[in-house]
């Protein structure tokens, strides 16, 4: 799946625009950099070849090996929801545990719906599969919906193919700052500007390792700052409820 797929849906068109700046790949994917430590300097400052590199590889990375789990809070009108969840890039299909205030949920959801398991689960076990329960299905509306929004952005942090080193280096992409993410050091990169709008530059915030994995993400909504943990692991599929048809 392509960034370009999720451009222009209400709440989150900005922030995906600023990640559909990467539509135009490689025709040929290179191989994942090797591990290698950014100089030190102070940031912001302009990617150097191999930091374009990692940051261009991240979220083919994350859909060559096929799954990734996350873990979000998202701000809605009712109240935050807490969402631990596992995504299937391979076969476009997501499931998270949510954790509500007063109450938990199961939620699965594929490019066009959203379904619904309200009680079900605990909270914060990533579910392997649909509870015995019918779900309430409704078609995906990221215009409407905050944590819907959330789950398109969540689907869009795999793509089949990595993007262009080159293109993002003469970008306005930028490096900001080393860090870490659960003991693991990593660099931090703010997304470049939407190439034909020429907005959206460092509204969005990539926290790349030194293989190019993308451990966490984020993404400034008009509500607030959503922040995505990302947990490489070999793949995992994720079922298709009944209720997505």
């Amino acid at each position: 799946m392509t960034a370009r797929r999720w451009i222009a849906i209400g709440a989150v068109a900005a922030v995906l625009l600023a990640l559909g700046v990467w539509a135009l790949v490689a025709q040929r994917p290179p191989a994942a950099p090797e591990a290698t430590a950014s100089p030190v300097a102070e940031g912001p400052r302009a990617l150097t070849t191999e930091e374009a590199e990692r940051l261009a590889v991240g979220r083919f990375l994350a859909y060559r090996d096929g799954s990734r789990v996350f873990d979000v809070e998202v701000t809605t009108a009712d109240g935050p929801v807490a969402l631990h969840g596992r995504v299937d890039y391979r076969a476009e299909l997501g499931i998270a545990a949510a954790a509500l205030e007063g109450g938990t949920a199961v939620i699965a959801w594929d490019a066009d719906t959203f379904v619904g398991w309200l009680g079900e689960g605990d909270g914060s076990t990533v579910p392997d599969a649909e509870p015995a329960t019918a779900g309430t299905a409704r078609p995906l509306d990221p215009s409407a919906s905050t944590v819907d929004a959330v789950l398109v952005l969540v689907a869009s942090l795999g793509t089949d193919r990595p993007e262009n080193a080159q293109l993002l280096q003469t970008s306005d992409a930028q490096w900001l700052r080393a860090d870490d993410v659960d003991g693991v050091p990593v660099d931090v990169f703010a997304g470049p500007s939407d190439a034909d709008s020429g907005t959206g530059g460092g509204t969005t915030r990539f926290w790349v390792d030194g293989a190019g994995a993308l451990l966490r993400f984020e993404a400034d909504f008009p509500s607030g700052t959503v922040s995505i943990l990302l947990h490489p692991e070999e793949y995992v599929a994720v079922p298709r409820v009944a209720e997505l048809g």
